[in-house]
């Protein structure tokens, strides 16, 4: 009997700790897309064309690797690989001063 109780208790802590670290990993993940802000180098930029043409840019710090929307004024200006101060909100950036 207290066999089972054991093991119910070891599959019901597994469960909460599962639950915790999946909330803590999709609020980490929602909050980066929302706003990036620091010292980035760009990587490399591309172009998607799909009946309209949209600009991106990848930007790494350290192991973190992010891609954001560019103007096609800040595309053209950039020649990666560059460094820089980025500064981006939900998705798009708004200023990288190199």
């Amino acid at each position: 009997m207290l066999g089972y109780l054991f093991v119910v208790v070891v599959i019901l802590c597994l469960f909460i700790f599962t639950y915790q670290h999946l909330r803590r990993f999709l609020f980490e993940s929602k909050k980066q897309q929302e706003a990036v802000r620091g010292y980035y180098l760009v990587s490399h930029t591309y172009e998607e064309t799909n009946g309209q043409s949209r600009y991106y840019g990848v930007f790494q710090q350290g192991s973190q690797q992010v891609t954001l929307e560019l103007s096609l004024q800040l595309y053209l200006q950039i020649k990666p690989p560059m460094r820089g101060e980025l500064v981006a909100l939900d998705g798009k950036v708004r200023s990288f001063v190199f």
